[in-house]
């Protein structure tokens, strides 16, 4: 007997109620309907039923067009709020200097959080990680999944009072897909039709051709319309609308000037702040936007600084004064100190961490080119060690890239601490104890002592294990993410990491290790795994899962990275600071309600 999508769905929830299902569960079988909307619809009805780690499916797979069901994100400015300090300024840390403000070509955390103040995305995720109406109030999917049909917002302007429309939105994103701009993530929208080709091309050649069939992928049927044709079915689709690569940069803005950013006469946008200055490697500074279309923002000055010691930043935190941090991410060595400490200790909020850190190791340079000697420096790395006296207990030893509770987790190979199984790889591959392998620099963070404990800690474990000499080499913050964003042939061992973009295996083994990624090591290109992920994406989570789970495995069997630890997120917060929204892998969001962040006035 056949059964509809939504009787199927009825089974689902009652088994749901019953508890003969999880809530995971439950999602992940809507989602392999490819039906969002009753999904979200059930989940509402479900008496406060969470779906924080939920990946609904992005489209229908039969019948006509239907409306994507978005999620609620409440207007609940901080400026509205009873005791809000009208005045407030808010100041955080950057840590270092952005490399590109630019939306279309950025990929790091301090470059996300500039350019988030300034622009407000397509989509937006709410605080159960679900995909919200932001710069688009609705979407329709047509019935095949392939066409998106965006209508933009009502009455929505940039900061200096001109509308966005959805040109403005098709320009941003068609951008993003352009070889001339060279955008880190511009992979995320290779489902587009012709936009991989487009990215792909010899930007000195003739590409007219190429980039004429992306304009018709994306392309702005009137003011409020924006139509985005696909290649096939991707049901992760709906997150990649909510993240940089949407900004609406303006093209008169913009221009052919590639550091068109930099002069923040520029830098316009239609998120919840304005740039008011900036002064290089020392400070940005914000004010609220009076016209950000989800209400007044809570606080009327918001600075970043840019100190890259944990320790004075801590100090800066304590002493309180004007212009001192008003909340900072603490590394896990301050953990004890400030456990010890009772205002601080009162202060401090611990959650989960969707991140995976790694060593590197360029694919093309000797002695990396040779797997065996990939898989020794895996098993050598003293993981748990690390974390119990190294990171103070905070984290959890990695062994593959996906993170425990990650839909697509594993365990059928993973990276163990492993001494003897590790010399005999090395040995293997023509470096007996360490003989002949050639002395290799890690650099870390100059005057940041936990990136300095990290390198001592890991050199030496290299050291006693392999027998090979890993020399800590201090460098500038800003210096270093540049070698990594130019994956410079010079870098050669080197720590990454990798934070949750969005709820969805693709967001991890697809766009930093699959096909066309600029954040793998140089080397790494593997058409096998390209395979498998490439398959993966264009399938429901369901039957996804398995192929995510066997790239996962073979990710870390084949080594091009070792992976040491997943996070967690420690942040102190003044008490004063109020009205901040919490994620389920972010305890203070930043990116997309800021807006609803104030402080108490006194």
């Amino acid at each position: 007997m056949a059964f509809s999508a939504p009787d199927i769905l009825d089974d689902l929830f009652g088994k749901l109620q019953r508890g003969e299902l999880s809530r995971r569960a439950f999602m992940r079988r809507a989602a392999a309907l490819g039906i969002a909307a009753p999904a979200a619809a059930f989940m509402a009805r479900a008496a406060g039923t969470a779906a924080q780690d939920a990946t609904p499916g992005a489209s229908p797979v039969a019948g006509e067009a239907m409306e994507l069901a978005l999620a609620e994100i409440a207007v609940n400015p901080g400026s509205e709020q009873p005791d809000a300090d009208p005045e407030a300024t808010l100041t955080v840390n950057l840590g270092q200097e952005i490399d590109t403000g630019d939306p279309q070509v950025l990929a790091f955390l301090n470059e996300i959080e500039i350019s988030s103040k300034v622009y407000t995305p397509l989509l937006a995720l709410n605080e159960e990680n679900l995909p919200a109406a932001a710069g688009a109030e609705r979407v329709t999917v047509s019935a095949d999944g392939t066409v998106y049909t965006f209508t933009i917002r009502e009455g929505m302007t940039y900061s200096d009072g001109v509308p966005v429309t959805a040109h403005n939105y098709a320009y941003a994103i068609k951008r993003a897909l352009s070889p001339v701009v060279a955008g880190n993530y511009s992979n995320t929208l290779y489902a587009v039709t012709g936009g991989q080709a487009w990215r792909e091309a010899d930007p000195a050649g003739d590409t007219a051709d190429l980039e004429a069939v992306v304009s018709e992928s994306i392309k702005a049927l009137d003011d409020r319309t924006l139509q985005i044709t696909l290649d096939f079915a991707a049901g992760y689709f709906p997150y990649v609308m909510a993240i940089w690569v949407t900004y609406p940069v303006r093209e008169d803005l913009v221009g052919d000037d590639l550091d068109w950013w930099r002069d923040i006469a520029n830098y316009i946008g239609n998120g919840p702040f304005v740039v008011v200055s900036h002064t290089d490697r020392q400070e940005w500074v914000f004010e609220r936007n009076e016209s950000f279309f989800r209400g007044v923002p809570g606080i009327k000055t918001l600075v970043y600084k840019m100190i890259d010691s944990s320790e004075t930043e801590l100090l800066s935190y304590q002493a309180g004064g004007d212009g001192d941090f008003d909340t900072m991410g603490p590394a896990s060595s301050q953990l004890p100190q400030i456990m010890a400490d009772p205002t601080l200790s009162e202060q401090l909020q611990r959650g989960v961490g969707a991140s995976t850190s790694w060593f590197a190791m360029n694919n093309t340079a000797e002695p990396f080119t040779d797997q065996k000697v990939r898989q020794a420096v895996a098993f050598a790395l003293n993981r748990e060690q690390y974390v119990e006296q190294i990171t103070a207990g905070v984290g959890i030893p990695a062994h593959t890239l996906l993170y425990p509770g990650n839909p697509a987790y594993q365990e059928e190979y993973q990276q163990t601490y492993d001494p003897e199984r590790a010399q005999a790889l090395l040995e293997e591959a023509g470096f007996p104890g360490g003989e002949g392998f050639p002395p290799q620099e890690l650099f870390y963070v100059a005057d940041d002592a936990s990136s300095q404990q990290q390198a001592t800690f890991f050199s030496q474990n290299l050291s006693d294990v392999l027998g090979v000499d890993i020399q800590p080499t201090p460098i500038d913050g800003t210096e270093l993410q540049s070698l990594r964003t130019n994956r410079d042939p010079s870098l050669i061992f080197s720590t990454g990491n990798w934070f949750e973009d969005y709820p969805h295996p693709q967001n991890w083994l697809s766009l930093v290790f699959g096909p066309g990624t600029t954040r793998a090591p140089l080397g790494w290109d593997d058409p096998e795994f390209n395979e498998l992920v490439t398959q993966a994406d264009q399938l429901p989570i369901d039957e996804a899962i398995p192929l995510y789970q066997q790239a996962d495995a073979m990710l870390a069997e084949k080594a091009p990275v070792a992976f040491y630890r997943h996070g967690e997120n420690l942040i102190l917060i003044k008490p004063n600071v109020r009205g901040y929204v919490s994620y389920p892998t972010s305890i203070f969001d930043t990116t997309y309600q800021m807006e609803k962040v104030y402080k108490v006035a006194e």
